[in-house]
């Protein structure tokens, strides 16, 4: 989170706390206010999904709150999780729902600093990837990376650490087109902040 994010929650934390001190026996409930200002410090720790991969970067969902040390999200009964490293990332999508879920890597789009780019399932080729069906109860494991990163010379990776500077990050973004039963088809979409962990 940013300052900013941290600032516009710890304001009406702050203001909370003084109208209960206000309302309460100062003398007897003088420590709630201060243990929730020390919460509104420690609530942009807690609600940010921090994975450490193995050349210890730091990747953090950019907007969702997660548990430390995993990446993974669930809407609707579909769980995403996401298994990082530099080379390639690993994805796991779990269908929990009654329905069938198709994932179009056609469509999908793995974004690293802004610059666009398909899907490559591992082993990495530049075939096309394909429209691919998760059953309900069932899960699909897939590394996947950049198309753009593979050359005639080989993968390149998705970030270095080597390269992030003081307060330097990589992000990015994976977006997945999913259709679920006979709904329309939607883009869910994860942004990733890939920071050099100190």
């Amino acid at each position: 989170m940013t300052l900013s994010s941290c600032i516009l929650i710890t304001i009406p934390v702050c203001i909370s706390a003084i109208l209960m001190q206000t309302y309460f026996d100062s003398r007897k409930y003088k420590r709630i206010p201060h243990l929730i200002v020390l919460l509104s410090f420690l609530f942009p720790t807690l609600s940010h999904a921090q994975y450490i991969d193995n050349e210890n970067c730091r990747i953090s969902f950019k907007s969702y709150e997660n548990h430390q040390g995993k990446l993974e999200y669930n809407k609707e009964g579909i769980i995403y999780q996401f298994i990082p490293n530099s080379n390639a990332w690993k994805v796991i999508i779990k269908n929990n729902t009654d329905e069938t879920v198709w994932l179009n890597w056609k469509q999908a789009s793995f974004i690293v600093n802004g610059r666009a780019s398909g899907i490559s399932l591992y082993p990495f080729t530049t075939d096309e990837a394909p429209l691919e069906t998760i059953k309900h109860n069932q899960e699909i494991n897939r590394t996947i990376t950049a198309t753009n990163l593979i050359t005639e010379k080989g993968i390149s990776k998705i970030y270095h650490k080597k390269k992030f500077r003081k307060n330097g990050r990589t992000s990015v973004t994976i977006v997945f087109p999913m259709t679920v039963g006979n709904k329309p088809q939607f883009f869910h979409t994860f942004n990733f902040t890939v920071t050099k962990d100190n």
